[in-house]
């Protein structure tokens, strides 16, 4: 079964994200900090990331580096609100997969794991 590490510190969207993904036939943790994120890649094994950027302790772009060096092929997804030019540059310089622009629909999030599966 594919699983997916969802990380943003707006609980409501976490969750919400965590559903659509399960709704899809995906396993799909939430948490809400760097650290707990951290914790979850080294100790699991996922397919998909959802990242947001801005984060209490840090940025999305924090995780990347653990996440490409602990998970065999991972799928990174960014959503956020922050789309500008040097998050869009960054994201392409980091490897990250597809780039979601908050507010998102269910049907970005499901197409998303579409394309990269």
């Amino acid at each position: 079964m594919l699983k997916a590490l969802i990380v943003d510190d707006e609980e409501d969207i976490g969750l919400m994200v965590a559903r659509f993904l399960k709704k899809e036939g995906l396993e799909a943790d939430y948490v809400n900090r760097i650290q707990k994120a951290k914790e979850k890649i080294i100790n699991g094994d996922y397919n998909f990331f959802f990242l947001d950027l801005n984060l209490p302790d840090g940025t999305g772009f924090d995780l990347v580096p653990d996440i490409k060096s602990h998970n065999n092929d991972p799928k990174v997804v960014i959503i956020s609100a922050f789309d500008g030019i040097n998050e869009t540059k960054k994201a392409n310089e980091m490897g990250v997969d597809i780039f979601i622009k908050k507010p998102f629909t269910k049907n970005e999030v499901l197409e998303a794991v579409r394309d990269l599966t």
